[in-house]
């Protein structure tokens, strides 16, 4: 029985058409892929900014919120006001504020911890400093933490309630040593041009 028995492969033209579909196929898919990483990884970026905002955010509001008349000794014995806030404040590069606040002491509730805490801007970063002991002595250590960068500007107004034309005054900084303003207005602007406006009530203001 004779059969004739032909083994048909691939031509030339059959594979190059081939290869040319592969790889149309894997640069669609390559950009495809490469356009949801790079949406990814700006979502992420995104999502861990406005993670670190709002925490700084909270963390500034509660601490102006309960911010209590307590006036503290420096390092050297001297007396500090009760809080002391704006441009020409002498004190540490770039502090914008400087205060006691009150926070939930865990341990004793109802129990209230004082602290003296600050806030400073250096170089686009907004830092929150504290120190547990009040009245400091030059080895009281300072606990400072960054919790948002790219910080173009962070400008605090203060509030005062005046009886007389029943009224709130405003105030670019804070003179008064043993008396807290009545609320705060907090405007801040990062470097991408975004802006983020705060009115706060203090607790213990006047």
């Amino acid at each position: 029985m004779n059969c004739d028995r032909r083994i048909h492969g691939f031509t030339l033209v059959e594979m190059l058409v081939a290869m040319g579909i592969f790889a149309i196929i894997a640069v669609i898919s390559y950009s495809g892929l490469s356009q949801f990483l790079q949406n990814r990884d700006v979502l992420k970026q995104r999502t861990n900014q406005l993670h670190r905002l709002q925490t700084t955010m909270v963390l500034l509001e509660q601490d102006l919120r309960f911010a209590t008349p307590r006036p503290v000794r420096d390092g050297f014995g001297d007396s500090e006001p009760v809080m002391i806030a704006g441009a020409d404040n002498e004190l540490s590069p770039g502090e914008l504020l400087r205060f006691t606040t009150s926070r939930p002491n865990v341990e004793l509730s109802p129990a209230q911890r004082l602290e003296r805490v600050a806030w400073r801007l250096d170089n686009g970063s907004l830092t929150r400093v504290s120190w547990r002991i009040l009245d400091r002595d030059q080895d009281s250590k300072e606990y400072s933490r960054v919790l948002l960068e790219d910080v173009k500007d962070l400008t605090v107004e203060y509030l005062r309630w005046s009886p007389e034309t029943l009224s709130l005054e405003r105030f670019s900084d804070w003179r008064e040593d043993e008396t807290l303003p009545t609320g705060v207005v907090l405007l801040l602007t990062l470097d991408d041009g975004k802006q983020y406006r705060r009115v706060l009530e203090i607790s213990n203001g006047t």
